[in-house]
C-alpha cells in the first residue's frame, strides 16, 4: 500500500488563518462581484451561496453552504458552520476551500440526467440542489469524487446520496425532487502552506487551480511528486502498489510485470531530474523484484515472465531493456549488458522475415501462443532493439529495429497515433539518420496533430509521442539532415500542440482541490490519474504522465523559445485552403483558434 503524502504541522488556529489569507485572496480577484452579480441577475435567486469545504487530510471534504445577499457575509456563514464543525470534532484544518456560484437554473429532473447521459464519464461537470436554499446541494466535485454519480445507469446513485447526508447530520434531504437547481461555482483553495489559488469555473478546465503560463518550476514539481508517489508505492520486496480507486479507496489486487518494469523507468528518470540519493535503494528493490521474474532457458536468451498468465510477453521483454539500459546511463554502470544482450536475442527471435513481431509465448516451453495482441509491443520491440545496440554494440539488434521501421512504414502505423513508435524512430535514427525513417517519424506527429489536440481527456502518452518526435525534429534542424518531409511539417501547429497537451494533462494531476473529496485524501493527492476510468491511479498510468513530462521539462527552456515566437509573432490572415487540403485546413484552424 502506498505510503500517504505527509501533511505539514499546523498551528491550532490555522484555520482562521487560512480563512483570513483566503478572503483577502478572493476579494482581490475582479471576477468574483461580476460572476456572482451576473448569476444573481440572470436567475430568481437573489442571494449569493457559497460553499465551504474542510479536510485534514485524512476523510473525504466536509461541505457546508451558506446564502447571504452579500457574498461576503455567505463567504464568513459558511465559514462559521465550518469552525463549528471544526472545533467539535478537534480538526487540524489542511485544505480549506471555498466556492460561490455563478451559475443556476432550475430544470427537471429529467433533463439533470439527461445533461449526466451527455457527458463522458465522470465529466459531468455540473453540482445539484435539491431546495432553493442550497441546504440540500451537492458540488461538482462531491458528485463525482464521491461516486454520487453513477455513470453505468447514467443516474444519482439515490443510496449513496441518503448515506452521504445521513453522515452529515444533514435531515433535510427526504427524495429527489420534480425539479432540481443545477450549478457551477468559481473556486479558491487555500493549501497547508497558506498558497492560496483560484480555479478554473471554465468546462474545459473546471475546478482545476489557475495556471496561467507553464515555468519549469510547475513542470518540474508535478513530476517530483508524482515520482515520490511511485517510490511510496515500492514496499520492502521491491513490488508496487499496483492501483488504487480514490473515490472509493479500493486497492487493486491484480498485479503486471510488464507495467511494473516499465513504472522503474519512471522513477530512474526522476532521479535523473532530482539526484535524490532516497530514490536509489527503492529503485535497487524495485528492479531485483523485475529480475525474479526474469528466467535464462539457455546462454543466450532471456525472457520476462508474467507467472499468473504463464506466458513470455514481447513488451515485456522490451520495456526491461528500456528500464535497464536507461539504468545503466543515469547510473554509469554496464552491470546489466549481458542482461540485455540475452533478452534483445530473444526479441530477435520474436520478428518475422517481414520485419513484423510475434507477440505472446507460452511458460515454461516458450512456445509461440498469440501472434498478435496490442500494437504497442512493436514500438516497444523495436526501442529496445534500438536501445540493446547502444549498449551493447552489436549490429544485428540495429539492423532488427530498422527491419522493423521499414515494416511499420509500409503497414502506415502513423495511423496507431502510438508514442512507442515516436520512441523507437526517434531511437534508431540516433544511429542511422535515414530520410525515408526522419520522414516518417515527422509524419507520425504531423499527421496526428488534428487527434491530438482535441483529445478532450487528459490520455498521457500523446505529450510523450509529441516529445519524442520533437527529439527527432529539432536533430535534424542541428545536423542539417536530410528529411523532406520537412517542407509539409509545420513547426507552429507541433508547438502549440505540445503546449496545449501540457496544460490539459494537468486536469488529471490529483491537486488538493481535487483530491480533498475522495476517500483518503493525503493518500492520492499530488499524482496522476485517469479521471474517465473513476480517476483511476494505476503505476502505468502516473509512468506514462511522468514520460511525456520529463521529456517537456528536459526540453522546456528551447520549447519556450519556439513557443514565445509564434505568440509573439504578428497576426496575418490566412490563405484560402482547398477543400481536399484535410491536414492544412486543420493547421489554418488550429492557428485561428487558439
Amino acid at each position: 500500500m502506498a505510503k500517504p503524502r505527509t501533511k505539514n504541522v499546523n498551528s491550532p488556529d490555522n484555520f482562521s488563518k487560512k480563512k483570513s489569507a483566503l478572503k483577502k485572496f478572493i476579494k482581490g480577484d475582479p471576477y468574483i462581484l461580476s460572476a456572482v452579480t451576473d448569476y444573481k441577475a440572470g436567475t430568481l435567486f437573489s442571494k449569493a451561496v457559497c460553499f465551504i469545504s474542510v479536510t485534514d487530510g485524512t476523510f473525504r471534504a466536509r461541505v457546508f453552504s451558506a446564502t447571504e445577499y452579500d457574498l461576503f457575509d455567505a463567504y464568513e456563514k459558511a465559514c462559521e458552520k465550518a469552525k463549528n464543525f471544526i472545533s467539535q470534532n478537534n480538526i487540524d484544518v489542511l485544505w480549506l476551500k471555498a466556492d460561490f456560484i455563478n451559475y443556476s437554473k432550475i430544470v427537471s429532473y429529467k433533463n439533470f440526467l439527461a445533461g449526466v447521459r451527455d457527458s463522458r464519464e465522470y465529466f459531468f461537470k455540473k453540482g445539484i440542489s435539491f431546495d432553493v436554499d442550497f441546504d440540500t446541494a451537492l458540488l461538482e466535485a462531491q458528485l463525482n469524487c464521491g461516486g454520487l454519480l453513477d455513470y453505468k445507469s447514467w443516474q444519482l446513485n439515490i443510496a449513496k446520496v441518503r448515506e452521504h447526508f445521513k453522515e452529515t447530520g444533514n435531515d433535510r434531504f427526504v427524495s429527489i425532487p420534480d425539479n432540481v437547481i443545477e450549478f457551477t461555482t468559481v473556486g479558491y483553495i487555500c493549501e497547508d502552506d497558506m498558497s492560496t489559488y483560484k480555479l478554473y469555473p471554465d468546462e474545459e478546465n473546471y475546478g482545476r487551480r489557475v495556471a496561467g503560463e507553464l515555468t519549469k518550476e510547475d513542470i518540474g514539481r508535478v513530476i517530483k511528486q508524482s515520482s515520490v508517489y511511485l517510490a511510496n508505492a515500492i514496499d520492502e520486496n521491491g513490488r508496487f502498489d499496483y492501483g488504487v480507486n480514490p473515490v472509493t479507496d479500493f486497492h487493486f489486487i491484480t498485479y503486471n510485470i510488464l507495467r511494473h518494469a516499465g513504472t522503474i523507468w519512471s522513477v530512474i528518470m526522476q532521479y535523473d531530474t532530482t539526484h535524490d540519493e532516497t530514490l536509489v535503494p527503492k529503485i535497487e528493490s524495485a528492479i531485483g523484484y523485475m529480475l525474479d521474474s526474469i528466467e535464462s532457458p539457455d546462454e543466450d536468451h532471456a525472457y520476462l515472465i508474467e507467472r499468473k498468465a504463464a506466458e513470455v510477453k514481447l513488451g515485456g521483454n522490451a520495456v526491461v531493456i528500456i528500464t535497464l539500459s536507461t539504468y545503466m546511463k543515469v547510473f554509469k554502470s554496464d552491470k546489466y549488458k549481458e542482461l540485455i544482450r540475452k533478452i534483445a536475442n530473444s526479441i530477435l527471435d520474436s520478428q518475422e522475415t517481414d520485419g513484423s513481431y510475434y507477440h505472446i509465448l507460452s511458460y515454461p516451453d516458450y512456445k509461440r501462443k498469440e501472434r498478435d495482441r496490442i500494437v504497442y509491443y512493436d514500438g516497444e520491440a523495436t526501442f529496445a532493439l534500438a536501445r540493446a545496440y547502444s549498449v551493447t554494440g552489436d549490429e544485428r539488434f540495429l539492423n532488427a529495429a530498422k527491419k522493423a521501421l521499414d515494416y511499420f512504414i509500409d503497414n502506415d502505423y502513423t495511423r496507431f497515433c502510438d508514442h512507442w513508435i515516436a520512441y523507437s524512430v526517434n531511437e534508431v535514427t540516433m544511429y542511422d539518420p535515414q530520410e525515408k525513417y526522419l520522414n516518417f517519424g515527422l509524419r507520425n506527429a504531423n499527421e496526428n496533430l488534428t487527434r491530438i489536440f482535441n483529445q478532450d481527456t487528459t490520455f498521457h502518452t500523446f505529450l510523450e509521442l509529441l516529445m519524442a518526435a520533437y527529439e527527432l525534429y529539432m536533430r535534424v534542424i542541428d545536423n542539417k539532415l536530410k528529411a523532406s518531409y520537412m517542407q509539409k511539417f509545420n513547426k507552429e501547429a507541433f508547438i502549440r500542440t505540445i503546449y496545449k497537451r501540457a496544460h490539459y494533462m494537468l486536469n488529471g494531476y490529483l491537486y488538493p482541490e481535487f483530491a480533498m473529496y475522495m476517500k483518503n485524501p493525503l493518500g492520492i493527492a499530488e499524482t496522476f490519474c485517469v479521471r474517465h476510468d473513476s480517476y483511476r491511479i494505476r503505476i502505468d498510468d502516473v509512468q506514462h504522465y511522468i514520460g511525456g513530462y520529463y521529456h517537456f521539462y528536459k526540453h522546456f527552456d528551447e520549447l519556450q523559445e519556439c513557443y514565445d515566437e509564434i505568440l509573439n509573432k504578428p497576426v496575418t490572415k490566412p490563405s484560402v485552403i482547398s477543400a481536399d487540403a484535410e491536414r492544412a485546413s486543420f493547421v489554418n484552424w488550429i492557428l485561428n483558434n487558439i
